[in-house]
């Protein structure tokens, strides 16, 4: 449906008043999305809805977004023991996981190079290190988690990544229609958080630095970890410079969005990773968000 959206951008441009414009392709928009959302089977109509209880669950308050740069190892994250978190990918793995625990844990949707093996025994690894965490998976991925048998016991979320920008501008996130695809598994935490109604959300672990050092590890954990945990290989030894730029246009596409959007809403999105390249949000110091510090 993108390129519907983008005809009718061009048509409006030459033909309608900037006024009327803005009301047809929001109108337009809108009607897109519905008709999107009633095409998906309706197993997974009722699968979204579900997520309908997280909406506002924690309006007015703050939450951190845990992500898994190298620079996480000079920060002292004994500090979040009683915040709201949000852990991404493999930051189970941090030394203070279990002091911390992070209520949420959001899983990017399945991809190369993963493996159907490597997948479910990474699933295995987290079902086993991520205590009680309530977790976030791909819509797609909804039959790729069940057959593992693990999180037999957690809460379950599952998302749908279909929405153009102009329809998360118009109509805002909700998690029980599609929500904007992701080039960075933070955007998905980032919308998760926006739905749950935290006004201001620290983004930790987004060093987003790996073009400085091509074939070094990008996370706080070494590579022999990363490679026994997920079993498969070191992806970035394959990419280059070309590859990354590419990667940093498209991922800070999807991060001018969210300052678009939390601007919008009053939220605050600021950026705590101490030295991260990421320049879309206000920075602040880590250390200077906790009482006595």
């Amino acid at each position: 449906m993108k390129p519907l959206m983008i005809l009718a951008n061009k048509i409006a441009y030459w033909t309608v008043p900037p006024g009327i414009k803005k009301v047809i392709l929001s109108h337009l928009s809108k009607r897109i999305e519905s008709w999107n959302f009633y095409t998906i089977p309706r197993e997974h109509q009722l699968l979204l809805q579900k997520n309908q209880v997280l909406h506002n669950r924690h309006a007015g308050e703050r939450c951190f977004i845990l992500a898994t740069g190298p620079s996480i190892k000079s920060q002292n994250l004994k500090l979040l023991q009683g915040e709201n978190c949000i852990a991404v990918s493999n930051f189970f793995l941090h030394p203070d996981y279990s002091l911390i625990r992070p209520r949420y844990y959001c899983i990017a949707p399945y991809h190369l190079p993963l493996t159907e093996e490597s997948w479910s025994g990474w699933m295995k690894e987290l079902d086993h290190g991520t205590g009680d965490s309530t977790f976030f998976f791909s819509l797609r991925d909804q039959k790729r988690v069940e057959v593992t048998g693990h999180f037999a016991n957690r809460q379950l979320h599952y998302l749908w990544f279909g929405a153009s920008s102009e329809m998360i501008l118009n109509s805002g996130i909700d998690l029980t229609r599609p929500i904007l695809p992701i080039h960075t598994v933070t955007i998905m935490a980032l919308q998760v958080a926006i739905y749950m109604g935290f006004r201001q959300i620290y983004l930790l672990g987004c060093d987003h630095n790996q073009i400085i050092g091509l074939n070094k590890s990008k996370y706080f954990f070494s590579t022999e970890e990363f490679v026994q945990v997920t079993k498969r290989p070191l992806e970035w030894n394959e990419r280059d410079i070309e590859w990354f730029c590419q990667e940093y246009v498209d991922q800070w596409g999807n991060y001018k969005l969210m300052r678009r959007l939390a601007d919008a809403n009053s939220i605050q999105i600021l950026n705590a990773t101490p030295n991260s390249l990421l320049d879309v949000f206000p920075r602040v110091k880590y250390e200077s968000l906790f009482n006595g510090n």
